[in-house]
């Protein structure tokens, strides 16, 4: 970890102006006084932009007579504390002769306990210390919480502050003053001269602040961690600074690509310590507190619900019902929940449930997690209690609490409220009904005439919310134990023999399962067509010599009867069906897809270039090899199934697809962001193809950029023994290349391709083929570069693929600068080649035939890979030919700065009237400005363009 910047710094980032605004208060004292009241919510920091203001006053040379005071700082909120400080203040700084004045206000004090008198004589006696023992020289207050101060000290604390502004003073009042609640911050904001607003840090400002934190800049990654746990704290400096240190402290945090990244993106941030900001705003309620209640009361409670409302829908009625399980009393309990609402760490929605936004509340360990069960299991007890006992009129919510409860609730009420919620079939209760089915199946035995039903159920909701770890520990559990059953219960092994085929496939993919097919889940699968199929597959990806045999068939799956709406009986809802496995012969068309297992040499003894088992090969077949070649599984899927396959939510292969289309496209900046963000993933490892394929494209592009360094340490996070197959030896030799060791660089790629070619890996070989011609030709050895070509026309005569073919197009002009061949390569390579292609061949052909249309096709290709040594390269091609370079012509559906700032203030939530007022124009040309930025977007309101703005879906017309 590096050593973080001075916290004191780092709290003060995107506090400029108020830090001016308090500044500018402080330095009138004497002159003129005034009353600044600074509010906002706990923990953005008050106290230290207090702070940091007068100690510029200070360094500005102003000498004044500050007095900090603390209501609460003597243990006691009372005012007895305020007059104690204040003492203490004028001993300290002033000469002896005011000990004279600290005596007469002490005296004043011990008569108002004995007479027990108001408050108000003390007051004004502190007042007339202050001011005598001042003199000339001005007087600075700072009253930090002023939130604790209780209603019946209010007055004689207002008469004291008011009185010091009328003598000169500068009273600088600081606390929580919540939104529509009356309180001692809003009564004496009444009052004030100035009111100065602490709002949280925006986004921007919160990276910066974790920038100055950490000593790194925070990827994106991380920001977004923060954010999701965070929550409504994310923006909070003390709430993200108590985060970063933890996270730091527990080793969470490494440097990745120049970012800091979290390693542990999976789990909930920990925020230590933050319980303790929720103290200053308690205090006024501790004479109201039953006996046993402390000040961390409000951190337990918040803790305890944030963990039970992640577990568990959960209401107000229920939480209050818990009073004396938490040792309080429902009326104490309840006005707990009023504050933290007030706080909005606690939201109340119109059904009375309750939610906690910031997750990291819950990493508190007040209580042990049995409690929490038992918590649970009271919840449940409650609410049955108040329907008589009668099981049929308990809420399905319950299940969750029956499931968070585990061994403290009876498993005969436990059983009662699972099966209630895995007959519910509304599309949000498909969560509820997936925990509550694979919890009966460890319950139910396998002859249970329900077990079909459920299991059924259970393999739909993962298959929806795409739970590919628990299929496969579902079906190594029960697909041995069904292949021998009864026809009633073998009905469903067809369904999760091909369900978990699919999810070992995914995870095989991603390097976090490998497909043994002499375990008994994959012997049962095999006997299942549309299983066999896909295992089929994953052995021909992993290029297995041995792959897995089909066994004795299973009878057919009978057809299921159908209920209401026509899903099966016993199914929750159709939509759960709508994402289905594919089937046998859709799963070998991508096996075809992939090429032949044989060497390439043999597809030139004859035969059809494209054999077909189940018919011809789709128009699509360009489109689909494009993207198996770049192991692009999420789009193959797509292109095969169309919308209705099954998509494994949050998975890696979507981000890699959206790293691929970035990466095809041009937008290089974002396919980085999108490869960071996948190796950083829960699932990442150093192994699996899908880590290695990201790493490998992230490799590319900073060697295209002229940072072979960094393109090294992308690839070195891949594992000595990792498949990584065409791509990552392509990468690998482009960083040898990048180097300038161009002669090494073909012989060891020219290597690795002969060891995948023995292996079966011909998918994608295309590239590195093409890259071993180009380091050939450029260190001179023609007869490598033709022995290469030879390789890559074999390929093509294999695999019959429009890339494939076109890149031996450009292969062949390169080894015999055949310009036909590279005219006749480009079209395709544009198509299905991507941006890095597209330029290189136009180079090619803009150096062989010294044309203007080949210069502005290769200016056009190399925006956006931001790429200073290509644009090198292309520069001083056209000026060895004469060529005058295009003018950079500024895209006319970009925004204008004006225009952006338009949308980012109308994001903001103002008007027309305020947008003309901040930027000095009419309302007529805002009206004009947004009537543009509708037409170019597309959106109709200003809701819609916020959403839009806000869901980054207008990130292309953001000029670079």
């Amino acid at each position: 970890m590096p050593t973080p910047t001075h916290q004191r710094n780092a709290a003060l980032v995107g506090r400029r102006d108020e830090l001016r605004e308090i500044e500018t208060t402080l330095g009138r004292a004497g002159s003129a006084g005034r009353l600044l009241i600074v509010h906002g919510d706990p923990g953005v920091g008050k106290t230290t932009l207090a702070r940091a203001a007068l100690r510029a006053v200070e360094h500005a040379g102003t000498e004044a007579l500050v007095i900090r005071l603390h209501p609460a700082a003597h243990g006691d909120p009372g005012l007895d504390a305020v007059v104690d400080q204040v003492c203490d203040t004028l001993v300290e700084e002033t000469s002896n002769n005011t000990l004279a004045l600290v005596t007469a206000v002490r005296r004043r004090q011990a008569q108002k306990a004995r007479d027990r008198q108001y408050h108000l004589p003390v007051m004004l006696e502190t007042q007339r210390a202050v001011r005598e023992a001042a003199g000339p020289r001005p007087v600075i207050v700072l009253l930090d919480n002023a939130n604790v101060v209780a209603e019946r000290d209010l007055g004689a604390l207002g008469a004291l502050l008011y009185g010091l502004r009328s003598d000169g003073a500068c009273v600088v009042v600081s606390g929580w003053m919540p939104m529509g609640c009356p309180g001692p911050v809003s009564t004496l904001a009444a009052a004030a001269d100035q009111v100065v607003e602490v709002a949280p840090l925006s986004a921007e400002e919160t990276a910066e602040l974790a920038r100055q934190q950490l000593g790194w800049p925070p990827a994106p990654e991380l920001v977004a961690v923060l954010r999701r746990d965070l929550g409504r704290l994310f923006g909070n400096p003390r709430a993200v600074l108590l985060a970063l240190s933890a996270l730091g402290e527990r080793g969470q945090l490494a440097v990745t690509d120049g970012r800091m990244c979290p390693t542990r993106p999976e789990d909930v941030v920990p925020l230590p310590g933050f319980h303790a900001e929720l103290q200053r705003v308690w205090q006024p309620m501790a004479e109201h507190q039953p006996a046993g209640v402390d000040g961390n009361f409000p951190g337990e409670v918040l803790a305890v619900l944030t963990r039970m409302t992640a577990a568990a829908e959960t209401t107000v009625d229920d939480f209050l019902d818990l009073a004396l399980d938490v040792g309080s009393r429902p009326e104490h309990l309840g006005r707990v929940l009023d504050i933290l609402v007030a706080l909005r760490l606690v939201t109340v929605d119109d059904r009375r449930r309750l939610a906690c936004p910031v997750p990291s509340l819950g990493t508190e360990m007040f209580r042990e997690e049995r409690d929490i069960a038992r918590l649970h299991a009271k919840v449940v007890l409650n609410a049955r209690q108040r329907v008589g006992g009668n099981a049929g009129a308990l809420a399905p919510r319950l299940a969750d609490h029956a499931l968070a409860a585990g061994s403290e609730l009876a498993i005969g009420v436990s059983r009662e409220l699972l099966l209630a919620a895995a007959r519910c079939g509304g599309p949000d209760d498909t969560s509820r009904a997936m925990r509550a089915c694979l919890a009966l199946l460890r319950q139910l035995r396998l002859d249970d005439e329900r077990l079909p039903g459920i299991l059924r159920t259970a393999i739909a909701s993962m298959l929806h919310h795409g739970d590919a770890d628990g299929l496969l520990d579902l079906g190594d559990r029960l697909l041995p134990r069904l292949a021998d059953l009864m026809p009633g219960v073998q009905g469903v092994l067809h369904e999760l023999a091909s369900a978990w085929a699919l999810a070992a496939f995914h995870n095989q993919w991603l390097g976090t399962h490998v497909i043994d097919g002499d375990t008994p889940a994959a012997r049962t699968a095999m006997r299942v067509p549309q299983a066999a199929a896909l295992l089929t597959l994953a052995a021909r990806v992993r290029a297995d010599p041995d792959p897995p045999h089909a066994g004795p068939p299973v009878a057919p799956a009978p057809r299921l009867p159908e209920g209401p709406g026509g899903s099966p009986a016993g199914m929750p809802a159709a939509h759960l069906l709508a994402r289905r496995i594919p089937s046998a012969p859709e799963t070998r068309l991508l096996i075809r897809a992939l090429g032949p297992r044989a060497e390439p040499g043999a597809a030139r003894s004859g035969g059809a270039r494209r054999r077909t088992v189940d018919g011809p090969v789709p128009a699509n077949h360009a489109e689909l090899h494009a993207a198996l070649a770049i192991g692009d599984w999420a789009t193959s899927w797509e292109m095969v199934l169309g919308d209705r396959c099954v998509r494994f939510l949050d998975s890696p292969l979507h981000g890699y697809q959206a790293l691929v289309r970035e990466y095809l496209g041009g937008s290089w900046d974002a396919a980085l962001k999108a490869a960071r963000a996948i190796v950083t993933d829960p699932a990442a490892n150093s192994h699996g193809p899908l880590f290695v394929h990201s790493r490998s494209i992230a490799s590319d592009i900073c060697r295209w950029r002229g940072d072979p360094q960094r393109a090294a340490t992308w690839l070195a996070g891949v594992s000595a023994g990792a498949e990584g197959g065409p791509l990552l030896c392509w990468a690998r030799l482009g960083v040898r290349q990048a180097r300038g060791e161009v002669a090494e660089a073909w012989r060891r790629g020219w290597q690795d391709f002969r060891s995948l070619r023995a292996k079966g890996h011909l998918i994608g070989a295309e590239r590195l083929l093409f890259r071993v011609v180009e380091c050939a030709v450029r260190a001179g050895d023609g007869r490598a570069a033709l022995d290469a070509l030879e390789a890559l026309e074999e390929l093509d005569a294999a695999v019959g693929s429009r890339l494939v073919r076109a890149t031996t197009l450009l292969a062949r002009a390169h080894a015999r600068d055949e310009v036909t061949c590279a005219l006749d390569a480009y079209g395709p390579l544009v198509r299905y080649g991507g941006r890095e292609l597209a330029f290189v061949a136009s180079m090619w052909l803009l150096r062989a035939t010294g044309a203007e249309e080949w210069l502005l096709e290769a200016w056009k290709w190399s925006e956006g890979m931001s790429s200073r040594p290509a644009r090198r390269r292309l520069v001083d091609l056209a000026q060895e030919k004469g060529l005058h370079l295009p003018r950079r012509r500024r895209d006319r559906s970009a925004f204008t700065r004006l225009e952006l700032k338009v949308i980012e203030m109308v994001v903001a939530g103002r008007t027309n009237r305020q947008i003309s007022v901040a930027l000095a124009r009419s309302e007529k040309s805002v009206e004009a400005y947004l009537a543009k930025i509708f037409e170019r977007t597309g959106c109709r309101t200003r809701v819609e363009l916020a959403k839009a703005w806000l869901d980054g879906g207008l990130k292309r017309y953001v000029p670079n």
